[in-house]
């Protein structure tokens, strides 16, 4: 049985246990092979003899120590440390699990239950005999109820101190994953504190010491940063090793300890890759993990032995620096002069070459200038309609911080946009917007010395005139001035409407089907509800009116490159490429956008152009459009965004070090998310809806994966945890979450501005 504690007195224990252990002499042992010790005057060993460092010659790729809350921890059992930032991969970051902002309480940190039903979701490394948690309520007569996979397993007081209440399992529950809930029974604010929880194999094991996971500790004469292992427990990091990639760190102890190294995939029984013995001293090892290089993986750094000091020192990925990616950005003499951003609306990625080779649409601009640019092939948007995804590439922060995702949303008057920001650095600013949601009427009219949006004066929305007008305001300026140039066409947004000379390509003989010689909203919605009443022909015969708007717009686009380059503009300025969103074409069963995560939404056909900065080739790791502007503004040599949840993407570009993994998140209003990670996609809800995808072996979002492939699912739970607890880049592995939040504000659809908008096919996005 647990004998309550809170954790600040679980802390004093474990510290002062560690203390101790540190003034006793312990017994040491050697790896096989190594020389027998010899006792020193004093009886004690000396310190075994050091092998040369490898990692002078290696590159530091993930030092696992920064990734020390996204590990597992298992101390006879799964133990989570709720209040921290460990605790955000079991409750989704609070995201539609009843769990709120976490909290302290005289040195003891906690969740915070704020709803009746509070849900988590674990994955066991071993069997568990019972479900301990440590919790307080200041609701009186609170009573929890324990469901476990669906079915409820007891009851039990929740006192106005914190205390261990125990939840016996009839049967030992399996390794592998479940789903915890947590009912409570009264109401309140707060229905309750919990300190943490854990699922002890055995009925008997005490509760867990709660020591920070990161510490210096010492092991004979030396300090160290480490992963720290007061008593047996293994660290289960989910990671996908890059190529050549070497597990390196030190070891040691004050006590008889084995250390070991595991790695488990899915499919396969966890493979003990090393073991070792402590010393009296700190050890180094290596261990290879090139066999495994992309795939996912649970790597387990485990300890075996009594209590006292251990750890393990400043654990870290490292490949040969022969095994990097070659750096893709160029530290330029001077910033670029210019920016000309192009975001077009409704384009797919997968109908240029840079995305998917012979397609069998035309792009020819387009692909012309991706040969000559820096192409991110595993670009994302982070929402899959106009007005929540262009806010978060103008704003760099997530639609959950920016809150402007219904059809009446504006823009919170505190959030910066690009245009503000240049404009304060003193460039001149203009839009050019042919989407009514980017528009005055929704808050986008800030920063701008001009801003045309094309809807709201009923001006032709057509790329050709666009452009035009962008061409012709660029030439007014003057030689000195410096432009930050923001164009968003809306080809090939429906209605799409084309000529033949468009058409022809993709549709040669003539159409006899009941669609018109345009395709409306209308008949999209109705192609998505009733698919029966329409024909092979008839889905053809759009994709090939959508295709020929994608060309069209490609035409224009390439006429406006030549106008920049004829007049000399395009050699001093960085113009980037990217949309808003895609098109569903009939991929999913569903025509338009605002409906699904899929990646013909959400891809992005992100590419940069400026030779002095960015040398042309492909990056293949995943980034999202929050990072654009961050990236654009140090790109121009500025000073960074203020209040940015997303991070410049110039430092990995140049290969310095930088957080990973890199990893997108996609939202659809509160109902759903995405998150990619390498090549796995995980789609979920708030409720039931949960589907993994390998886009490796499964680019067109087939086959849900999740149930054979756990260990990917888990990876891509922990990132999806971790990104909606705290959507700040800088700050997701702090040990709490500190949220920034904006409030969106209402604006008044006039009749007028309905009419606008339905005529673009927007009925309540």
């Amino acid at each position: 049985m647990f004998k309550p504690t809170s954790r600040s007195t679980m802390l004093r224990v474990a510290l002062c246990a560690l203390a101790l252990a540190a003034c006793k002499s312990s017994k040491t042992t050697t790896e096989p092979g190594a020389p027998a010790p010899t006792a020193s005057a004093d009886n004690t060993a000396p310190p075994a003899p050091q092998r040369v460092s490898v990692r002078p010659k290696l590159r530091t790729v993930r030092p696992l120590l920064a990734e020390a809350p996204r590990a597992e921890l298992d101390v006879d059992g799964l133990f989570v440390d709720m209040g921290t930032a460990e605790q955000h991969k079991y409750t989704r970051g609070g995201w539609g699990t009843g769990w709120g902002d976490n909290g302290s309480r005289d040195g003891a940190t906690f969740g915070r239950a704020l709803a009746s039903n509070t849900a988590l979701d674990v994955e066991l490394m071993r069997p568990a005999t019972s479900l301990v948690v440590q919790a307080r309520s200041d609701v009186p007569g609170q009573k929890v109820t324990l469901y476990l996979d669906g079915k409820a397993i007891a009851s039990a007081d929740v006192g106005s101190d914190f205390a261990a209440v125990v939840f016996p399992f009839s049967s030992p529950v399996e390794a592998g994953r479940h789903s915890l809930r947590l009912l409570f029974k009264q109401p309140g604010d707060v229905r309750a504190e919990v300190n943490w929880l854990h699922l002890p194999v055995d009925a008997t094991a005490k509760a867990p010491l709660a020591v920070p996971r990161v510490m210096p500790i010492k092991v004979g004469q030396s300090p160290k940063r480490a992963l720290v292992a007061p008593s047996s427990r293994t660290y289960g990091f989910y990671v996908q090793p890059p190529k050549g990639a070497r597990l390196v760190f030190d070891y040691g102890s004050t006590v008889d300890t084995t250390f070991m190294v595991r790695v488990a995939t899915d499919g396969a029984v966890p493979a003990e890759l090393w073991a070792g013995k402590a010393t009296s001293s700190w050890n180094e090892a290596e261990v290879d993990l090139s066999a495994y290089a992309g795939k996912a993986i649970r790597l387990e750094l485990a300890t075996t032995g009594a209590q006292g000091v251990t750890g393990w020192g400043e654990p870290e990925l490292m490949v040969r620096p022969e095994d990097l990616a070659e750096p893709l950005a160029l530290e330029a003499p001077t910033p670029p002069k210019n920016v000309v951003f192009l975001l077009i609306d409704t384009q797919r990625a997968d109908v240029f070459d840079a995305f998917n080779p012979n397609n069998g649409v035309s792009t020819p601009a387009y692909d012309g200038l991706a040969a000559k640019s820096l192409v991110f092939t595993k670009a994302y948007d982070n929402e899959n309609w106009t007005k929540p995804s262009v806010a978060t590439s103008l704003t760099g922060v997530y639609p959950v911080t920016h809150d402007t995702k219904s059809d009446s949303a504006s823009l919170p008057e505190g959030l910066e946009m690009a245009s503000q920001k240049f404009k304060s650095e003193g460039f001149t600013t203009a839009g050019f917007v042919a989407n009514g949601y980017v528009s005055d009427k929704f808050g986008f009219d800030k920063g701008w010395d001009m801003f045309r949006n094309y809807i709201r004066e009923g001006r032709k929305t057509d790329a050709e005139n666009v452009f035009k007008d962008a061409l012709a305001w660029l030439e007014e300026r003057k030689p000195e001035e410096r432009t930050f140039l923001y164009i968003q066409t809306i080809d090939p947004h429906v209605p799409y409407r084309t000529d033949e000379t468009y058409t022809k390509p993709y549709f040669a003989e003539a159409y006899k089907g009941k669609l018109g010689p345009s395709i409306e909203a209308e008949e999209q919605i109705a192609l998505s509800k009733t698919p029966d009443k329409f024909t092979d022909e008839d889905r053809r015969w759009v994709r090939a009116q959508y295709q020929a708007e994608v060309t069209y717009h490609d035409t224009m686009l390439g006429n406006f490159l030549k106008a920049l380059e004829d007049k000399g503009r395009l050699s001093d300025t960085l113009f980037v490429i990217t949309n808003d969103h895609g098109e569903e074409i009939g991929d999913h069963g569903r025509w338009g956008h605002g409906h699904s995560l899929y990646e013909e939404l959400l891809r992005a056909p992100l590419l940069m152009h400026h030779p002095a900065l960015f040398k042309a080739g492909q990056f293949q790791d995943v980034v999202e459009h929050v990072d654009l502007v961050p990236t654009l503004v140090d790109a121009m040599g500025l000073s960074p965004m203020k209040g940015a949840d997303g991070m410049s993407l110039l430092p990995a570009l140049r290969g310095e070090p930088v957080q990973w993994p890199l990893y997108a998140v996609a939202e659809f209003q509160e109902a759903k998310r995405a998150l990619r990670v390498g090549d796995w996609k995980l789609i979920r809800s708030t409720g039931s809806l949960r589907e993994l995808y390998d886009l490796a072996n499964d680019p067109g979002e087939t086959k849900d994966v999740s149930k054979e492939h756990p260990i990917a699912l888990r990876l891509t739970e922990v990132h999806m945890g971790e990104a909606a607890a705290n959507p700040r880049k800088r700050q997701r592995l702090d040990d709490a979450a500190t949220r920034q939040r904006f409030t969106a504000g209402r604006a008044n659809i006039d009749p007028e501005m309905r009419r606008q908008l339905e005529a673009l096919g927007y009925f309540g996005e």
